[in-house]
Order: C-alpha cells, then structure tokens, then sequence
C-alpha cells in the first residue's frame, strides 16, 4: 500500500525503488551533508526519483537542510526511533575492575574519533588508574592500538561487532559512554540507546549531538576533535557520582522521546496523508501493523 524508502538519492536500491514503484512512496533521508558533488552532478537524475515521491521525513535539522539546500524541497522531521524498553531492561554484560568508558562505531572510520578517545584515555589513565577503555564495533583492532602504549593497551577491551541484544547489556556495563565523533553526523541515535541503558554520555560539540543532548542538559559535550577537553570532561563525571546519577536520570527521560511507540505514531500520520485519504486510514494501517506483528515469532525482531 505504501513504499518506504531510505536514502531514495543515494546511487542504490532505493532511487531503484523509487523508480520501480506504482504507488505512494514515503522516503526518509539520514544524511547530512554540506555540498554533495553526487548530488550536484546528478541533481537531474535525483529529481526524476524525487518526483515520485509522495512525501519526505528527515531524521533530524541537518538532514533536512541538505534535502532544501541541495533539491528545493522540504521534509517533515522525525527522528530515528530507540527500543528503550529494551535497552532499559538490559542487564550488564559484565562487571569491570573499576569504572569503564564505552565507544561504539567503526573503529577504522576517522569520523568517528576514535584516535581522539585514545588520546585522552592515556591522560585518563593518570588520574583513574583502575578504568577500563571498551571499544564496540567492527576493524581491526590490532592494527588501530598499534600505536598504543603497552600500559595504556592493556586498560582497552575490544568486544568487536555485537547484535542488538549483546550492544544494549554492553551498553549497560558502563559507567561513561564516549562519542568522540568529528563531524558528518546528522543524528545521534548510538547516544540515545545509551541513554535509555543508563548510561552517562560524553560526545564531541557536534550541533546534531547538541539536539540529542538538549544542549548539554542531558550529557557532558566537549570541543570536536579536542582530547585535553575530552579527559577532563570523562574524569569530571568519574569524579562525581551525583551529577553523573543526574546526567543518567535526565538521559532516560530524554530517551523516551524517542522510543518508538512515539515516532512510530508520526510515520503512521505520514503513511496515512499519502494514501487515498479515506477516514481512518490510521487506525486501519495500525491494526494491520499490529496483526502482522503479532504473527511474528518473535514480536521484537522488527526494523
């Protein structure tokens, strides 16, 4: 009845789908990006996708700045959506020897920071001796700690790519979750699940980080690509449980803006603006969606 696409500009299936397809297309665009020569130079080729679509939604402010700079359209915005009865139902993966510092992303993937965390760990390491570094997700981690001090090294754990299930418990087992990124982001939605786990986060000054955060009221934000300023911001809320306790409360409440019996509600409003337009086209797109749902085996295992 309706087609969903994500990124329908990328040169993928999506503006495929979007050409293929007969009846109304919804399309949500993730990127954020300043000026795209992709999209310059096939701007004609992007509009004969863009055409077909009934209606846009933009993860966040920066996304759909690039959908009005780049195109001359417009997109409704709603964001990425968090599981956060899940992420707050997760038990700690494990107990570490004293307090650990999470960063979940590419490790080999430059944006993402992590040389900055490493950087600032080693300081991290002189005034807290006993943390731990936890790093999550895909790369080689031999050839990333290469440069590593042997000392500093033997503090860091890799636990490599994890499924939802073993993300969120890892997510959980930390004191401080670090999001060192230092730009191309448009969204933020790693912090978000550490939040809705209960965890305390530190992130680079990124304006998308700023909206997920509320401006620094739900999180400590240091300077992009700054390791002194990231050391102190991590051994600050280290060295003060009761603010860090306050960070996590206001980390959970923030959360549950998101969760997806919120954002699901919004696309559904969306879904229903570009069908025929009969009353109640909402209420008859839920019960199918909640039917369909309910026939799953497992009732969770939804994108």
């Amino acid at each position: 009845d309706v087609l969903h696409v994500h990124e329908p500009l990328a040169p993928s299936l999506g503006v495929l789908a979007c050409w293929a397809a007969r009846g109304p297309i919804v399309a949500t665009v993730h990127s954020s990006i300043e000026r795209s020569r992709v999209l310059i130079t096939g701007y004609y080729l992007a509009q004969t996708a863009l055409e077909k679509i009934s209606a846009l939604v933009a993860v966040s402010e920066h996304a759909r700045r690039t959908i009005v700079d780049h195109l001359g359209a417009d997109a409704v915005l709603i964001p990425n959506g968090v599981r956060v009865d899940e992420y707050a139902a997760a038990l700690p993966a494990r107990d570490w020897p004293g307090p650990a510092i999470g960063f979940l992303g590419r490790m080999d993937e430059p944006r993402k920071g992590l040389p900055v965390l490493l950087e600032a760990f080693e300081g991290i390491l002189r005034t807290v001796p006993d943390a731990t570094l936890v790093l999550i997700g895909p790369g080689d981690a031999d050839e990333i700690l290469s440069n590593v001090p042997p000392h500093v090294r033997d503090s860091i754990v890799c636990l490599g790519r994890l499924d939802e299930a073993d993300k969120a418990r890892a997510l959980a087992s930390l004191d401080v979750y670090v999001a060192p990124n230092t730009g191309g982001e448009s969204f933020g939605i790693v912090l978000l699940e550490a939040m809705a786990a209960g965890t305390c986060v530190v992130a680079s000054d990124l304006d998308a980080f700023a909206r997920v955060l509320d401006d620094g009221r739900c999180g400590v934000m240091f300077r992009v690509a700054d390791s002194a300023a990231l050391e102190s911001a991590v051994v600050a809320v280290l060295d003060d449980d009761q603010r860090r306790m306050r960070l996590v409360a206001a980390g959970r409440r923030r959360a549950l803006a998101y969760d997806w019996r919120s954002v699901a509600g919004d696309l559904l409003d969306v879904y229903a603006s570009v069908t025929s337009g009969h009353s109640g086209v909402r209420e008859d797109l839920r019960g199918q969606i909640v039917g369909r749902l309910s026939r799953r085996r497992d009732p969770g295992d939804v994108n």
